[in-house]
């Protein structure tokens, strides 16, 4: 049975390749979460979550009984709602560079090319994100 982690994964793997190999852009409809669920073999449970989260984060936008799209967001509402989150939480340094951690560990170093350079080709989302924290993070570096 897959973890929730590696559905979310799994379903933002996906739309991150129909974003780069599909043409998927902003404002244009996802396949259904019956057809994700049969695509990755995840179950609909597991595909109603992650894209929930994705939600939430502001990646997509459901419109009830239209369908779920993918939203119009620039760099810097995603790093708003990033850092809103993170202040909202209290996140504290430590946290920030764990979230950074786990986005670089899951992501494969090939030879001669840099952490950022690897994410950045393996996935367009998780780049941003990760792009953003970084920000961040640096954020946090120079009032310390």
């Amino acid at each position: 049975m897959n973890t929730p982690h590696k559905g979310f994964n799994h379903v933002l793997d996906e739309i991150d390749r129909m974003i780069k190999n599909d043409g998927l852009k902003s404002g244009d409809k996802l396949p259904s979460e019956r057809h994700l669920s049969e695509l990755l073999n995840i179950s609909r449970s597991s595909i109603r979550e992650a894209l929930r989260a994705l939600e939430i984060l502001g990646v997509i936008e459901t419109r009830r009984g239209e369908g779920t799209y993918l939203s119009d967001m620039d760099n810097n509402q995603f790093f708003e709602l990033i850092g809103g989150y993170l202040i909202a939480s209290r996140a504290q340094t430590g946290e920030i560079k764990d979230f950074i951690h786990m986005i670089e560990s899951s992501v494969t170093i090939e030879e001669n090319k840099t952490i950022e350079e690897c994410i950045n080709t393996s996935n367009t989302i998780m780049f941003r994100v990760w792009k953003l924290l970084k920000r961040y993070e640096a954020t946090y570096d120079e009032k310390a």
